[in-house]
């Protein structure tokens, strides 16, 4: 088939069913969402109208299937979830289940894992709760002096798999470390290396700021020092004031102050700016870099893609309690379509846009969003044959970054 004859994601039937996502010629190809009657879901790779490449299956029984798929059917390495929440991992061959086998081999020596000193790391988690939902099998490592972007929509499992690290709750399968201590058997011990900002934090609301920090301080065995100082002045905090009286932003500050004010090893952030000001928000992407360049590992839950792309080295991406992806965070933006909007002189402007196979979003009035992902010289070109009064950059939002792997609207 003709790759040129690729369209924009569309809602067409299919087999029965409901396929969203990327067509070629009026059937799937390439990333899609497809929704049987009975309630099967797969998202991921098309190939002229049957899946293959990465995917993600979900059987209305509970069951789960995330691996490599060839015309249709399961092929390659891939991981099954059963409804019971049995794991089995290994080859499958047109279907059918071959043997058990390893990934990769991480005991490799040449493994890239090997090659610097893992601090985070979550071993094949899986938590399940009573509705179904949960974590499954996640596997990723952070290393020492990394920031690690944790990202995905509300419900994804972010914050379960952040409990689990936190040894607020016991994994039913596999295991989470951080400098080498079981985050459930020896919690208590991490605590001590370790700063936590929750992403709904409960204070004493009858207790100032400063109370509270006292009383955070005793608690971990510290006396004041000059970094709490430091940070509240750096963020602009009085805590003198009563907890209860304070806004969204003024608890999110000492929130943060909590979290750092005892220079720990090892942060795990879970929307750290939320609240904040755009001011406050540079003021803590320019901590978070300072940090790392101390050598202090983070994981740190975002939806911010701007923040995450300032800040992080790789990011995960986590869709229906599954890892969809770890990616340098670099390469992520840039395989991305990105969306410009053009201010043009006429009517007919948008025509010669139109007739240069250039794929057009909104149209408002002289104003209109193109999209672009690598055929800049076509676009180039399309611009230099109209009357261009106007050329901006929308923003790229995390949930543009979503569609990639979701192959659907997030909302």
């Amino acid at each position: 088939m003709d790759k040129d004859s690729k369209q924009a994601k569309q809602t067409i039937n299919w087999l029965g069913g409901k396929y969203h996502g990327e067509t070629i010629q009026g059937i799937p190809h390439g990333k899609g969402r497809f929704l049987l009657p009975n309630g099967t879901k797969y998202d991921g790779e098309w190939v002229e109208g049957k899946p293959e490449g990465r995917g993600i299956v979900i059987y209305p029984s509970g069951g789960a299937y995330k691996g490599n798929f060839k015309a249709g059917k399961k092929d390659g390495f891939g991981i099954y979830r059963n409804p019971d929440g049995r794991i089995t991992r290994g080859l499958w061959e047109k279907g059918d289940f071959i043997k058990p086998v390893a990934e990769e081999d991480l005991n490799s020596a040449e493994h890239p894992a090997k090659k610097r000193e893992e601090i985070i790391i979550i071993e094949d988690l899986t938590f399940t709760y009573k509705s179904g939902k949960g974590v499954f099998d996640l596997d990723f490592s952070v290393g020492k002096g990394e920031v690690f972007g944790f990202l995905g929509p509300n419900g994804a499992g972010k914050t379960t798999a952040i409990r689990n690290l936190l040894g607020f709750t016991r994994p039913e399968q596999g295991r989470c470390r951080i400098n080498g201590l079981d985050c459930w058997s020896e919690s208590a011990k991490i605590q001590s290396m370790l700063g936590y900002l929750p992403g709904e934090m409960a204070f004493f609301d009858e207790m100032s700021g400063s109370q509270f920090l006292d009383l955070i301080e005793q608690m971990r065995g510290r006396r004041r020092n000059s970094r709490r100082k430091d940070l509240i002045e750096r963020f602009e905090l009085d805590p003198s004031g009563r907890i209860r009286r304070m806004s969204k932003g003024m608890k999110q500050k000492l929130g943060i102050v909590t979290a750092f004010m005892h220079d720990p090893a090892v942060y795990v952030l879970d929307e750290p700016t939320s609240g904040l000001d755009p001011l406050m928000q540079n003021t803590f992407v320019d901590l978070i870099l300072e940090e790392k360049a101390r050598g202090k590992t983070i994981l740190m839950s975002s939806h911010n893609f701007e923040e995450t792309y300032r800040t992080c080295d790789r990011a995960g991406i986590i869709r229906e309690g599954f890892l969809a992806t770890v990616e340098d965070v670099h390469s992520l933006k840039s395989s991305q379509r990105k969306a410009y909007l053009v201010t043009l002189g006429s009517k007919n402007d948008l025509e010669k846009l139109r007739s240069a196979g250039l794929e057009i979003g909104k149209v408002s009035k002289n104003t209109v969003e193109v999209f672009v992902a690598g055929n800049y010289e076509q676009f180039i070109a399309a611009l230099a044959q109209c009357t261009v009064l106007g050329l901006d950059v929308a923003t790229q939002s995390l949930e543009q970054i979503f569609l990639k792997y979701y192959g659907r609207e997030v909302v």
